[in-house]
């Protein structure tokens, strides 16, 4: 029997990733998983009883629209998904995938999911030189960046 795709947890929160970006049906979702994971092969039998479960622990919900159900995230699903945010991250890594766009705090998610396996084999003093330097050349992109957005507010 060949090893599982996914860890355990993993294909229901990859469901809840794909569609909190968009609604889709059934097929749709296998499609965008066989896109994203092309070694990966999504079959009516599993993803519809994950699709189910999600939608018994109110984090998904479908709505029929031409003849199909499309499924959306709940607000209760987006808090599940961001409450698994790390679990994503890693998931992503693994598989060289990203979900969820470019937000600050999913960036800050990803970022920590690729320094945490380092923990213990680089210095610490070095890493936090870096990471101090990377805050500080943030922070005046930040302040660069103000009065531009003030002048544009202003102009309203």
């Amino acid at each position: 029997m060949p090893p599982r795709f996914f860890k355990h947890g993993e294909l229901p929160l990859v469901l809840l990733a794909l569609l909190s970006e968009t609604p889709r049906h059934g097929y749709e979702i296998m499609a965008e998983l066989t896109r994203l994971f092309p070694k990966y092969r999504a079959s009516p039998g599993s993803i519809y009883p994950a699709i189910e479960a999600l939608q018994t622990e109110g984090l998904l919900e479908g709505r029929p629209v031409a003849g199909k159900i499309v499924y959306r995230t709940t607000s209760l699903g987006d808090q599940a998904l961001q409450d698994r945010g790390d679990t994503l991250a890693s998931l992503e890594l693994r598989h060289h995938v990203t979900f969820g766009g470019e937000s600050l705090d999913a960036l800050l998610t990803r970022f920590k999911a690729r320094l945490l396996p380092l923990s213990g084999h680089v210095d610490d003093a070095e890493v936090s030189a870096v990471l101090n330097r990377a805050a500080l050349e943030i922070e005046l992109l930040n302040a660069l960046a103000r009065p531009t957005k003030q002048r544009k507010h202003h102009a309203r």
